[in-house]
């Protein structure tokens, strides 16, 4: 059905002014947008340019380009660092347990105690100290990979499990 009777094309002509007036806004935004970005773009040339000529405007650039220089060589010099404290930490003692026990059950209380200490590598030391009310006993037993050197106590290998945990 024709509103005006009048077609171009088999369109009638009040369908093809909508069509085409719904493109000129489109397009009217579109350009509006254009422009404010272009402005926005224009201020920032401008301040950037501003009461330079092109001599100056050639030492701003090389100064950027020297402090660039600077902080490539600062964040190499920070690389190198960063990768030294890795190794150094990998060799520090990052898992420790301590676990006290009765050595002698005829003395009362928890007063005998095995601290272990171990790297990321599970390399390190375990001490047992073992204390009654008078006399005391202190053993370090060395740890690698691991697996002790010599036996441990049944307290020495639980303290090695759950430091070996961590």
């Amino acid at each position: 059905m024709y509103l005006t009777g009048i077609t171009i094309f088999n369109i009638d002509v009040i369908y093809l002014l909508i069509g085409l007036t719904l493109l000129f806004l489109v397009s009217l935004l579109l350009n509006i947008i254009s422009l404010s970005k272009i402005g926005g773009l224009r201020r920032r040339y401008e301040d950037f340019l501003s009461g330079k000529d092109g001599k100056s405007l050639e030492e701003e650039i090389y100064q950027r380009f020297d402090r660039l220089d600077e902080l490539e060589e600062k964040n190499t010099k920070l690389g190198k660092q960063i990768d030294l404290n890795r190794v150094r930490l990998s060799t520090t003692y990052s898992k420790m347990k301590i676990l006290k026990y009765n050595a002698f059950d005829n003395l009362g209380g928890e007063t005998s105690f095995v601290l272990g200490l171990l790297n990321e590598h599970n390399n390190g030391i375990l001490l047992n100290s073992m204390n009654n009310g008078s006399e005391g006993y202190f053993y370090a037993k060395e740890i690698q990979n691991g697996k002790p050197k010599t036996a441990l106590s049944e307290e020495e290998e639980k303290t090695l499990a759950q430091c070996m945990n961590q």
